[in-house]
């Protein structure tokens, strides 16, 4: 028999070598491939529990071969929510338990199931925010562009035959410019407003009664002959242009500026006082919205309902706009009495200040309204029929959540049908092969990102950089790491930092979309490696990146190198493909890829273990001794851990019946004999494990079995049996 020393630097002097080595060997590789084939089909916990193969494989990987018999058991551990500190698997004093539920799938998912997480909706909000600054932005530069094109035009066919233009003009008076013709608006265009047999003073000519005024004050803006030649100098005058622009500006853009607001008030003052009929304000969209904006009526009024206000007393009490219409001197049939204006210069006076006031907080009361609407509406999303739901009636003026998401990203409602928006949002935007991806539209693809919609139209967690089971197991790590070894006030400010941080954490990596966002943010980077016991200033960011970046598969990649080997587990947890961008690849329902690969790497380490210890039990406790050492936090660690507490009693010396001493003064003891912090410690570990060789080689010489196996296996030879030992893990789940 070799010596211990020889045996435990032989296999870790290469770690990535000896497990290359392992994995190789007949058995091992059949069933690491079974595992790989299967695991991924697995949907649930009970067809988990049902695969012996698969399960008693994860078993041992997690250290708990001889609990596999207890499937009641492990299958209450499997479907613990460790988000709830209540649950069964936190409950249990061994931690295998949770790091074994942390690997799958099958427990608290149901909570991370919503249409859109809490980043995701605040892009969404952002986006459509910005969506109005954009539409100012945009208006400006086309009225730019008007004010010198249009005095180019020598002829209608120039404006017909420019799509920019028509759209200019058709949107200037509230007109939707996709389904009207080029020979209707050459009509309109060319037609004598001051002939009553012109084409546009033809009711016959307009589908609805109330586009015929909006056309007719369209035609009188422009100076055309019939055979679409100039009537005048220019296409318009240097007033009409003027008009056109403002009319445009005040129009387009969807909120109200205070400049734009005391335009249109300038507007109304001046031209309601030439206002004959209903017709006149209907037809004038720039009149009739100021109308609307100043009574806080519904921006979808239309012409036909405002008219009906005027001649039936009691719709216009049903509806609200029995004030409005006390501003107006129509008579009952809609028209004016002779000689009297639309309204009274009092009257102006009214409306103006309610207009102003209202266009006031205008921007803001529709951003308040919309998102706390939109966050409520998207919150109660269960299913893709929800998205295309309608407002309820209370809310019926705001935009839904499907006019929101279609503004965020710049997609006109016209667009796209129903089934393909459908179709869209239950394609899986990270597939470069899925139906959205083949629009080739960047625009549809982010709508696709926003949500989180399976291919049934059903919900399913965010793609997110990490699971909220990583995410959890982070911070746990992170605030042991900054509160290890302190006590008193000292640990009491650091128990809050690490809190504090933690807080952030979760804020921070829910935003990040791409490995180099995430090390752009040094904070985030940190946290990160000092939950995986590296230190921040061993490593630089080229490291990171080129780990972030490699295949963990790869036998030769960097993570299978010594040099890579420490970031392997915490690159595994990442949902990132090869070229640093969020996948679904990664994402599957019993097991994530990345708890798949550590799970392997796992049943290696075990597999090594074992093996080691057919020829000597002193290298298998030292190599899980080695193994385990980063994960101690506290004395208490190691006494609660047969094999950690034998290495340690072993090493100094320490009489067998020191486990029938009271726990706290093992534990004072414990603590003089070595810093805990130390194990923390590559090198320091190291040096323990050779004085533990040179101890266990001198007490039991040429013995290759000793308690050591049964204290590793958990088996009977120290008298535990394995039903006692569920008795024991059961006790704090009580």
């Amino acid at each position: 028999m070799i010596s211990t020393y020889l045996g435990y630097v032989s296999a870790t002097r290469d770690m990535a070598s000896t497990l290359a080595r392992i994995a190789k060997q007949a058995t091992v590789k059949s069933d690491q491939q079974y595992y790989d084939a299967h695991i991924g089909k697995i949907k649930n916990v009970d067809e988990f529990l049902s695969d012996y193969k698969l399960y008693s494989y994860a078993m041992k990987a997690y250290g708990l071969e001889d609990m596999t018999y207890a499937k009641a058991f492990m299958k209450k551990v499997l479907t613990s929510n460790l988000s709830d500190t209540s649950s069964f698997a936190n409950k249990l004093t061994d931690s295998r338990y949770r790091q074994f539920a942390a690997a799958f799938n099958f427990g608290g998912t149901s909570k991370n199931q919503s249409a859109q997480s809490d980043s995701q909706k605040s892009d969404t909000i952002g986006l459509y925010e910005q969506s109005f600054a954009n539409e100012t932005a945009l208006a400006k530069k086309e009225s730019k562009f008007y004010d010198s094109w249009i005095d180019k035009v020598s002829n209608v066919d120039d404006i017909v035959n420019s799509s920019r233009m028509t759209d200019y003009i058709l949107r200037a008076h509230g007109l939707n410019p996709d389904n009207i013709s080029k020979a209707f608006l050459k009509s309109v265009l060319t037609s004598d407003v001051n002939d009553p047999n012109s084409f546009v003073n033809t009711a016959s000519n307009f589908s609805t009664a109330s586009l015929q005024p909006t056309y007719k004050l369209i035609a009188s803006q422009f100076s055309f002959n019939a055979d679409g030649t100039l009537s005048g100098a220019t296409a318009q005058t240097a007033e009409q242009k003027e008009a056109m622009i403002s009319r445009y500006d005040s129009m387009v853009p969807s909120l109200l500026s205070p400049a734009v607001a005391a335009s249109n008030d300038d507007y109304y003052r001046q031209t309601i006082t030439k206002v004959q009929s209903l017709s006149d304000i209907t037809g004038d969209n720039r009149l009739f919205s100021y109308i609307k904006t100043a009574f806080n009526l519904n921006p979808k009024l239309t012409p036909v309902q405002f008219n009906l206000a005027f001649t039936n007393s009691d719709y216009a009490a049903v509806t609200g706009m029995a004030d409005m219409v006390s501003h107006f001197q129509f008579a009952s049939d809609g028209t004016l009495p002779a000689n009297q204006p639309a309204q009274t210069p009092q009257a102006i006076a009214d409306i103006s200040a309610k207009y102003l006031n209202q266009a006031k907080d205008a921007k803001q009361n529709l951003f308040d309204d919309a998102e706390k609407h939109y966050k409520s509406a998207v919150g109660e999303i269960k299913t893709i029929a929800d998205f295309f739901a309608a407002n309820d009636t209370k809310n019926k003026n705001l935009p839904t959540v499907e006019d929101m998401a279609l503004r965020a990203f710049g997609i006109g409602k016209n667009e796209v049908s129903r089934d393909q928006l459908r179709k869209i949002l239950e394609s899986d935007p990270y597939d470069s092969k899925s139906y959205v991806n083949s629009l080739k539209d960047d625009r549809f693809v982010g709508l696709a990102k926003a949500f989180n919609f399976d291919s049934e139209g059903n919900l399913r967690a965010p793609v997110a950089a990490l699971s909220q089971t990583s995410i959890n197991s982070l911070i746990s790590a992170y605030s042991k790491s900054k509160t290890f070894g302190l006590t008193g006030e000292m640990r009491d400010k650091a128990v809050k930092d690490a809190k504090d941080a933690a807080t952030e954490f979760s804020k921070s990596i829910a935003k990040i979309k791409t490995v180099d966002e995430l090390l752009a943010d040094k904070k985030l980077t940190e946290f990160i490696l000092v939950a995986n016991n590296i230190d921040p200033k061993s490593v630089d960011k080229n490291t990171l990146k080129k780990a972030f970046t490699a295949d963990p598969e790869d036998a030769k990649g960097f993570l299978n190198t010594q040099a890579g080997q420490q970031f392997k587990a915490m690159v595994n947890a990442f949902n990132f493909d090869a070229k640093g961008n969020l996948t679904t690849a990664k994402i599957e329902p019993g097991q994530n890829k990345g708890a798949r690969l550590a799970t392997n790497d796992l049943y290696l380490h075990q597999t090594l273990e074992t093996q080691q210890g057919s020829s000597n039990e002193g290298v298998r406790l030292a190599l899980y001794f080695q193994r385990k050492a980063p994960q101690v936090n506290s004395v208490y660690d190691i006494m609660s851990d047969p094999a950690l507490y034998n290495v340690i009693k072993t090493t100094y010396s320490l009489p067998a019946s020191m486990s029938n001493m009271d726990v706290t003064r093992q534990a004072a003891m414990l603590e003089k004999l070595f810093p805990v912090k130390d194990l923390h410690d590559a090198s320091k570990v190291s040096n323990l494990l050779k004085r533990f060789s040179a101890v266990y080689d001198a007490a039991n010489g040429g013995n290759t079995t000793s308690a050591a196996s049964a204290i590793l296996t958990r088996g009977s030879g120290i008298g535990m049996s394995a039903d006692l030992m569920l008795s024991i893990a059961q006790l704090r789940s009580r």
